[in-house]
């Protein structure tokens, strides 16, 4: 009976031993999890500045154009891109703006972008102004030189399919 009391006792005590290393696995896991959360956050939190862009403006132009019965923009715009894979599409838009801060006018970009990976291209589209709209004239009327411009991008398609959303 004795040695049966004795089986039993290291029986129960297998048993609770694989529970708690259970238990630490699980809170080292959890330990790590959170680390990793933490690190996404601080990521996350960084100022947009530090973040290093994907594609940036390289140059602009803007021509007026006139036709019977519109005035419109021919604005040529070269992107740059800073990704290691080439890009298929982008969504997202130009903002160009005044020496006040102001923005001028925006301008969709062209989605279809066919950007290789850290290689360049330019694209070319008009614009339609509106007379009415003092900032659309305005945009004829300074100088490239005072005007700058931002870019906000809202996803990109690369070639091979994978989607980066970035809002």
């Amino acid at each position: 009976m004795r040695g049966s009391g004795a089986a039993f006792a290291l029986a129960l005590a297998a048993f609770a031993i694989a529970p708690a290393r259970a238990q630490d696995k699980i809170a080292a896991r959890i330990e790590a999890l959170e680390q990793r959360v933490g690190r996404l956050e601080a990521l996350a939190a960084r100022d947009e500045n530090e973040a290093p862009e994907l594609v940036t403006v390289r140059r602009w132009s803007e021509t007026p154009t006139q036709n019977d019965l519109s005035k419109s923009y021919r604005i040529t715009y070269t992107l740059k891109s800073h990704c290691a894979k080439p890009i298929k599409l982008i969504d997202g838009t130009l903002d160009f703006i005044g020496p006040d801060g102001q923005r001028l006018y925006t301008i969709p970009l062209t989605r279809e972008a066919q950007l290789a990976a850290a290689g360049e291209a330019t694209f070319t589209g008009s614009y339609f102004l509106n007379p009415m709209q003092p900032q659309d004239v305005k945009l004829g009327e300074l100088p490239p030189s005072r005007i700058t411009t931002r870019l906000h991008l809202r996803r990109i398609v690369f070639r091979d399919n994978t989607v980066l959303p970035l809002e």
